[in-house]
This record gives C-alpha cells, sequence and structure tokens, in this order.
C-alpha cells in the first residue's frame, strides 16, 4: 500500500502533508490529495452511496450487467 494510505477496517485514511507554508506547495498537495483519492476510487464509492439501492434492486442491477457483453454498459455500477 503507496505511503500515506492506511485501511482500519471499513475506515480508510488518506494524508497529504505540504513541505512548506507556500501557496504552490498547498496547491500541489491538494492535487496529490486529489490523485490519491480518485486512486482509491473514493468519488466512485461516494457516487454509489449517494442514494440507498434496495438489496432486491441490487439482485436486479447485477442481473442485468451479466446480460450485457462487456458489463459496463449500465450506469449504475453496483
Amino acid at each position: 500500500m503507496p505511503k500515506g494510505f492506511s485501511r482500519r477496517g471499513n475506515k480508510r485514511s488518506v494524508s497529504v502533508i505540504p513541505r512548506d507554508n507556500s501557496p504552490q506547495s498547498l496547491e500541489r498537495a491538494l492535487r496529490e490529495l486529489k490523485r490519491k483519492l480518485k486512486k482509491d476510487d473514493f468519488y466512485k464509492e461516494m457516487r454509489r452511496r449517494e442514494f440507498f439501492v434496495s438489496p432486491s434492486e441490487l439482485k436486479k442491477l447485477k442481473k442485468r450487467r451479466k446480460k450485457t457483453t462487456d458489463g459496463g454498459d449500465l450506469r449504475n455500477q453496483y
């Protein structure tokens, strides 16, 4: 696991430390944080948890996804 990442059960922790107090360093740290969050699929997980999906609906979505040729045609990737 890359430096700055840790997982404790279901909780994720991503950290970035700016090198100094300059504005360029802060911008660089923000870019690095966004990159780490994207790599950790944080944004995808937030999108998935935005609305509650019942277990029966999950089964239907998985069944429909299996019927597609490549499995990637559906909007909701559960």
